[in-house]
């Protein structure tokens, strides 16, 4: 089994939903899911630029995210929250020093969408999330992964897992996982969920787990 994960959010329109998102998908065989990725985009090496979702330069990559996803044995994943959701209260794990704790909202995010997934079928998961900076630098690094093992090792003993923190532009599979998560923004930003209606995804999806 192979996880790949990125994150999305709006934090400053605020005439929109303000909201932290984990999207990406779950895959059986990701060589021939890599070699099909590859191929699609090819053609867009030619600038020599980083192939990243928010470039306006690659909208036309994006369509092809949707269509090799639903060709393949995938499933989609997304963690959704609204931050105003989320109780402003003294005692509220989610709030360090009066502001929003982000590393424990975007680490308790992944654990909700983890609790939603059946791993018992497997022996070996591979989860690769794109690297993001967290608050106390690389300490902080160190016990946003600690925390996610534990759950993982804790939840599942019998599962040889391998979790990795790492930037999209070193995986091209993580690349996708970029497109299919600004796919979800855009979907969250708008709240027009038509994009998926007539396509066959198998989708797991979790909407504002964290009070």
């Amino acid at each position: 089994m192979y996880i790949y994960l990125d994150e999305s959010y709006n934090l400053k329109d605020r005439s929109k939903k303000q909201f932290v998102s984990i999207n990406g998908f779950m895959a059986l065989d990701e060589k021939i899911l890599f070699k099909r990725w590859k191929n699609y985009r090819q053609p867009f090496l030619i600038k020599k630029r980083r192939i990243h979702a928010t470039d306006s330069f690659f909208d036309e990559l994006r369509p092809k995210a949707l269509e090799l996803t639903d060709r393949h044995d995938l499933i989609l994943l997304s963690a959704f929250q609204i931050l105003q959701e989320i109780s402003f209260k003294n005692n509220n794990v989610y709030f360090y020093k009066g502001k929003l704790d982000f590393d424990r909202i975007y680490c308790d995010l992944i654990i909700e969408l983890f609790k939603q997934l059946d791993f018992r079928d497997h022996k070996k998961a591979k989860i690769i999330i794109d690297s993001r900076k967290h608050r106390g630098g690389i300490l902080g690094k160190k016990h946003f992964e600690q925390k996610i093992m534990n759950f993982l090792q804790t939840e599942y003993e019998q599962m040889n897992f391998q979790f990795k923190m790492q930037p999209s532009s070193t995986d091209i599979l993580l690349e996708l996982a970029d497109f299919i998560s600004n796919i979800f923004y855009r979907i969250y930003i708008d709240g027009d969920g038509r994009l998926f209606q007539n396509l066959g995804f198998k989708i797991v999806q979790i909407k504002n787990p964290l009070k």
